[in-house]
């Protein structure tokens, strides 16, 4: 098990600033000790962000170089998605607007592909039109994304869905995959290798679950993580042990199930709100956190996995001969 960050911890900046470039968290990251890194796509709304740009495969090029003078690897991507909390989002309903958005979703595909990435993390949609129905919700989210399976498995890439949480409040909002027995299904309805899952601690933290026994349902299945820790009565995102997550036998446990993907952290919480000269001091923080988290484990010996993805990093022309960006048609 190796330790990981997500760029997203020095991505968003204190009042709203403009996003930080990711050849900035790169150095930074890499400068407190961390050589394998979670690339977060998720900032498509922003006008500044890299994915956008018409030279993003330029970009991609400089961010493939710039890693591998580091020595750093991308293992895990997030891909961008629709608002979970709001059915009306207009990237969703909006027929021009959703367009261009999932040709950000593909662009997302090929840029993991060209920079390594083995597991696409993703969400599962929630059938509000039917009161969140276990039932809807799962065939929306397999029209959905079997087209942008077949395009990963193509590029290397496998696809990890992520848990989710059920909204609390002045109104109830139940999500799909917020119960780790639908996510479990959903994998399997796939009957396919390149998929997988990435528990969220956090959201699990939410949700009050046992989380050792849900890692153990999960078994085999689980692909991917995101670390990160709250009292579990908000998604604050915070370092492990700055919460009521279990870490001492969630450690252990993970080790008992033999997994050997990362332990991610998605930890922006912890860096958002600060002014950028106070950044660095969290982020050599989350990496001493994370070196402890991997003491804690109790390796099991012979423990094998399914490894999807070449693992290449770096500078690799993203080339299009093969997959034309638009080929790609999406399900309502």
């Amino acid at each position: 098990m190796r330790l990981s960050t997500s760029t997203n911890i020095f991505t968003v900046n204190r009042n709203g600033g403009p996003l930080t470039d990711t050849l900035e968290c790169i150095r930074h990251c890499a400068e407190v000790g961390y050589s394998v890194l979670d690339i977060d796509f998720r900032f498509v709304r922003h006008p500044e962000f890299f994915l956008i740009q018409d030279d993003w495969e330029w970009q991609f090029e400089a961010i493939g170089n710039e890693a591998n003078k580091h020595g750093i690897e991308f293992s895990q991507s997030h891909m961008p998605f629709y608002d979970p909390f709001h059915p009306a989002d207009p990237y969703y309903t909006d027929p021009e607007l959703r367009a261009w958005f999932e040709s950000m979703c593909e662009r997302a595909y090929y840029a993991s592909s060209a920079l390594g990435v083995k597991w696409a993390v993703v969400h599962g949609f929630t059938a509000f039109d039917k009161n969140g129905a276990s039932k809807a919700s799962k065939q929306q989210t397999i029209a959905y994304y079997s087209p942008y399976l077949e395009l990963a498995k193509r590029l290397g890439v496998g696809i990890a869905f992520e848990n989710m949480y059920d909204a609390v409040g002045p109104v109830f909002q139940r999500r799909y995959t917020a119960s780790y027995e639908e996510l479990v299904d959903l994998v399997q309805s796939f009957h396919d290798e390149a998929v997988g899952i990435c528990w969220d601690f956090g959201h699990a933290n939410m949700m009050k679950y046992d989380q050792c026994e849900a890692l153990r349902y999960i078994g085999k299945h689980l692909k991917a993580t995101h670390v990160s820790d709250n009292f579990g009565e908000a998604d604050t995102h915070q370092l492990p042990f700055m919460g009521t997550a279990p870490w001492e036998d969630i450690m252990k446990t993970l080790a008992e199930i033999g997994y050997n993907g990362d332990l991610t952290f998605e930890v922006y919480g912890a860096t958002n709100h600060l002014p950028a000269s106070l950044k660095q001091s969290v982020l050599r923080l989350s990496h001493e956190t994370g070196q402890y988290l991997l003491s804690l484990q109790q390796p099991r010996s012979g423990a094998k996995g399914v490894v999807i993805g070449t693992g290449r990093t770096g500078a690799i022309r993203i080339r299009f001969e093969d997959f034309a960006v638009g080929a790609i048609r999406q399900h309502s």
